[in-house]
């Protein structure tokens, strides 16, 4: 039974138990029981056990994979040129890298292209098919939307193998077509991102060489030997994090493995930008989406991807050292770009709308992706940012929304009724092009279409703690246990009844410190991120009363100890009259 309290922000906390969770040995289960009806999972078994063994389908399950292994190692054998050709973020990064280790390994005559995203835009191009007509291309994490350029591809006779997650309006006219959202595929797999395809892709591969006797005739001298695939799990976790895939199922399966793959350091280039942060004590899902996805990222945004593909595929300590490094200057960059535009584009939230569309002239087109993140995350809405430019009159947009509205159906629909000219994407992250002087039609579309009434100021949590437990290492144990978290797998929150707020102090760049005392002789030391000038910084510095603390808890260190905390998001008045 869940309840509803109101806090000292004028949020609405919805608590989905109410029951105070207290440690013991015998009631672990009742909260594993709370954390799995929390998240609408039925099969508890099927999550705790979640393995790439117990989860990972044939590969030939896919349409058209078999086809398209067949293909790629008839290249392989006929020493084909193959060009592999994707994305330029995380997911597309990461499955241009696990495509060309794989090959590289095998000796194939292997290649890669990325296209700049301020030049050249989003997919495939005639200019790539043209400059690569004697080779074999896969696409990865594009080329489902690309039906003009795979048309073209098809007329002068270059074979595309398209390896892709984006949804489709229509099956396009490549080689062959891996992509869950096929409309004749039968399997339901449509939470996979590009990079775990890819991943498919190779087992197929690999399998398909390993039958035909490929490794064993290689002479003695020149051996190749069959890799190790979990090696490249590092990647798939990567890409399946910070694509927001949903982690459940395969894809809890693919992070889990990956996590324990980039704590071995496999990959040199993951393993420089670990050795340059020494700030990161643990990798975890969140280790990921935070640290990782913004540094991979940013060339991509501010410069090439390819800087983040060389990363990825170096096998040379020193030039993944510097590629890092270099990694974290064009992240710095990002983020002072980023600041600036966020600051402008709150400005235009309206309250009585169900979405935020912010829109400018001035803006850089490489950070509008992590802009529209942030304000979704800050009123809870679907948002869209544009950045115009005059010079063209066309404008990049960049969507993240809510999983209530699936802003790629909404694209679509502009698409077809001539206000959007072109874009796609998932269910909660989209792009598109269009017209300057379209953008008010735009928001009528908006207004029409995204009809769901967003509740920003709800904060859900999963039942109550003591203090007594909430500083418990066994709790810690069996949280870290349900990891990773993420879309579908949320972090647990939790909220701890009629504590004092003592010590309050301004941290760092605007973060606050502070410690909560429920009486019971301990206590748990919490923060609240980027608080201070907000009315939640004020509560926590100010109010002198008992009250309701909600938050996740975290496992940290410092100077060798470890301790933990609880990340303050809100707080509500003690003894709360209004449950």
């Amino acid at each position: 039974m869940s309840i509803k309290i109101t806090s000292l922000t004028r949020k609405i906390w919805n608590i989905e138990c109410n029951e105070v969770y207290e440690k013991s040995a015998d009631d672990s289960p009742r909260f594993l029981q709370i954390f799995l009806q929390n998240r609408n999972i039925k099969d508890a078994q099927a999550f705790t056990d979640a393995s790439i063994r117990n989860c990972m389908p044939d590969p030939y399950a896919f349409v058209d994979m078999e086809k398209a292994v067949t293909r790629i190692a008839k290249a392989i054998e006929h020493k084909e040129r193959i060009m592999v050709f994707g994305d330029y973020d995380v997911d597309g990064v990461s499955s241009i890298a696990i495509m060309v280790n794989f090959l590289t390994h095998i000796g194939a005559d292997v290649f890669y292209g990325i296209p700049n995203r301020n030049e050249e835009g989003y997919g495939l191009n005639v200019k790539s098919i043209e400059e690569n007509k004697d080779s074999l291309i896969i696409t990865v994490d594009c080329g489902s939307g690309s039906i003009n350029e795979l048309n073209y591809a098809k007329k002068i006779g270059v074979d595309v193998i398209v390896i892709d997650h984006h949804k489709m309006s229509c099956i396009p006219n490549a080689f062959a077509v891996i992509n869950p959202h096929r409309p004749d595929e039968i399997d339901d797999y449509k939470r996979l991102c590009a990079t775990g395809l890819v991943f498919m892709c190779i087992v197929g591969l690999n399998r398909l060489l390993r039958k035909s006797g490929f490794y064993s005739r290689q002479k003695p001298y020149t051996r190749i030997n069959e890799p190790n695939l979990m090696d490249y799990m590092d990647l798939v976790a990567l890409a399946t994090v910070c694509d927001v895939m949903e982690m459940r199922g395969l894809n809890r399966a693919f992070v889990r493995a990956g996590l324990k793959v980039i704590q071995m350091r496999k990959n040199v280039g993951i393993g420089a930008m670990i050795a340059i942060n020494k700030k990161i004590s643990a990798i975890t899902a969140e280790t990921i989406a935070f640290f990782f996805g913004p540094r991979i990222n940013a060339a991509g945004r501010i410069l090439s991807a390819e800087i983040s593909v060389r990363l990825l595929t170096t096998k040379n300590p020193i030039e993944a050292q510097a590629l890092a490094m270099q990694l974290e200057k064009l992240n710095r960059e990002r983020q002072v770009m980023e600041v600036a535009v966020l600051e402008e584009a709150v400005n235009f939230a309206d309250d009585s709308l169900n979405f935020v569309c912010a829109y400018s002239d001035k803006w850089h087109s490489g950070i509008i992706g992590i802009v529209a993140g942030r304000l979704k995350e800050k009123f809870g809405k679907p948002s869209i940012v544009i950045a115009l430019d005059p010079e063209s009159g066309i404008g990049k947009a960049s969507c993240r929304s809510i999983p209530e509205v699936d802003i790629s159906e909404i694209i679509n629909k502009g698409i077809e009724s001539g206000v959007i000219l072109s874009g796609g994407g998932h269910y909660i992250a989209a792009g598109f092009s269009i017209k300057n002087e379209k953008i008010n039609e735009l928001i009528t579309l908006l207004k029409n279409e995204i009809t769901y009434r967003c509740e920003g100021n709800e904060l859900c949590a999963d039942c109550f703690l003591t203090i007594a437990t909430a500083t418990s290492v066994a709790f810690m144990q069996m949280l870290a246990e349900l990891e990773p978290y993420g879309t579908g797998n949320k972090r647990p929150k939790f909220v701890i009844k009629n504590v004092e707020i003592l010590s309050p102090m301004m941290v760092g760049h605007g973060h606050i410190q502070a410690i909560l005392d429920d009486g019971s002789g301990k206590i748990l030391r919490t923060i609240s991120f980027k608080s201070c000038d907000t009315l939640l910084g004020d509560v926590i510095l100010n109010y002198k009363r008992p009250v309701y603390a909600l938050g996740t808890l975290t496992m940290s260190e410092w100077k060798g100890k470890k301790y933990i905390s609880m990340t303050l998001e809100d707080v509500a008045e003690g003894d709360c009259r209004n449950i």
